[in-house]
């Protein structure tokens, strides 16, 4: 048997949508005739109609399985010649007759109409309206045809509109998750799962990341419930272990592990999800190139299939996430440095303070110099201490050449605050949140 169209837009309820059901009944009312249209495997698109008298009588045709067979054939016989047909049909009445027309969609078979006449007088008049409903038949065929293009059109125009929200909505999430980054504030971030929620259209989202105490562990972060935040939700994530088997941990790592309606069977939801849910998105973080953790997107309400925008964002803002994250590595690590510096400054007998190099505030004075000074200068202004040395100051007694790439100067002159002449070490380089700023080591000319 030849392939029909399998298309969900063409339906009972595309059918009655758009009154095609109302048309073919009407043919038959006035024909005084019984009436259904069938697809390929024999499914009522239009439902049975007729005379009351014996409709119950017709419905059981339609539904009886021995008449698969009959129906089977005649499908092949309006494929094959594309023309309707009238025949008899053996259901224990010698005047029942039947007449089949096919109707195609885009050249396509699609559907059978069938009228049934059940007595004789219902018989003369299926004989004479038979060739009527051939012609019918043809052109429901190419209503039908036009009104499918149709609905493919406003569909695409639907999903094109609907695309051109997600991915506004995620342009502006991915820009404020960028500001978040390159502020240092990696909390924002997690401030933002408000926005991708709500975007998703999902009921969890939550970020593990391997726990380097316990080889096999995941240790959570931080997690997002459409509902809110509480012992509940919470107790949902709290693993004593990966309970993702091997395999699909090694799916994750390497790209990620994206199930849906499409391909969640009732082992996997019932094994590896417990049973609750419809649809699950997992990133791998990844930092340096070293897989750090997970990023995971939870639907638990409704079946769903992921779009291939969702899934672009996922995997974007998960990056975003790993990026964040480095940062905040990198800044606790230059945080604990800055304070090793600070502490090991206080015992120095050198004059050092630090400054922004955005307009020159104190940022840090060491004992030696807030002892010299008799006070600090912290939040005020340097440059009545050392002028800004990158203006070319007339006053500077010598400038020591350096290699190229060495983020150094070396020059003496004299500090009227300190009434000396000093030798002066000024070092650029990162402060406390990766603040650029400059530091000055002072040192008295002997």
């Amino acid at each position: 048997m030849k392939e029909s169209i399998r298309n969900s837009q063409i339906s009972k309820d595309f059918l009655m949508k758009n009154h095609v059901d109302e048309i073919v009944n009407s043919f038959a009312g006035v024909s005084e005739l019984y009436s259904v249209v069938v697809d390929i495997n024999g499914h009522t698109l239009v439902e049975p109609t007729g005379p009351a008298t014996y409709l119950g009588e017709f419905h059981e045709i339609i539904l009886n399985p021995k008449y698969s067979k009959l129906y089977a054939d005649t499908v092949n016989c309006l494929i094959d010649s594309k023309q309707a047909m009238y025949s008899e049909i053996d259901d224990g009445n010698p005047d029942s007759r039947f007449a089949a027309a096919p109707i195609f969609v885009k050249g396509t078979f699609y559907a059978t109409w069938i009228l049934y006449a059940h007595n004789k007088s219902q018989n003369q008049r299926l004989f004479k309206t038979f060739d009527h409903m051939s012609s019918v038949a043809k052109s429901l065929s190419d209503v039908i045809t036009r009104l499918y293009e149709d609905s493919i059109i406003a569909g695409e125009e639907e999903e094109i509109k609907t695309e051109y929200v997600f991915e506004h909505g995620a342009k502006d999430i991915m820009n404020n998750a960028l500001d978040a980054i390159y502020s240092g504030d990696r909390s924002s971030i997690f401030k933002l799962y408000d926005q991708v929620g709500e975007l998703l259209d999902v009921d969890y989202m939550v970020y593990y990341a391997i726990d380097t105490d316990r080889p096999g562990y995941m240790k959570l972060v931080d997690y997002w419930a459409k509902n809110g935040k509480g012992k509940e939700a919470e107790s949902k994530f709290a693993w004593d272990s990966d309970h993702y088997d091997i395999e699909i941990q090694n799916k994750i790592k390497k790209d990620c592990l994206v199930v849906d309606k499409s391909n969640m069977t009732n082992k996997m939801r019932v094994e590896v999800f417990q049973g609750n849910v419809k649809a699950i998105m997992v990133f791998p973080v990844y930092i340096r190139d070293q897989y750090q953790g997970r990023l995971i997107f939870i639907e638990n309400t409704k079946e769903r299939v992921w779009t291939e925008c969702e899934i672009a964002f996922g995997r974007e803002l998960t990056s975003m996430l790993a990026r964040a994250t480095a940062i905040q590595m990198r800044l606790y690590r230059g945080n604990k440095n800055i304070k090793l510096f600070t502490e090991l400054f206080d015992i120095l007998p050198e004059y050092i303070f630090v400054r922004r190099r955005i307009d020159g505030t104190v940022i840090y004075m060491n004992s030696a110099l807030k002892n010299k000074l008799g006070s600090d200068m912290i939040g005020q202004n340097s440059y009545r201490l050392i002028p800004n040395t990158r203006e070319g100051l007339e006053d500077i007694r010598t400038t020591q050449a350096l290699p190229l790439g060495v983020d150094k100067e070396l020059f003496t002159r004299y500090i009227d605050m300190l009434g000396a002449n000093f030798k002066v070490a000024q070092f650029n380089m990162r402060w406390k949140n990766l603040e650029k700023v400059e530091i000055l080591i002072l040192t008295p000319e002997s």
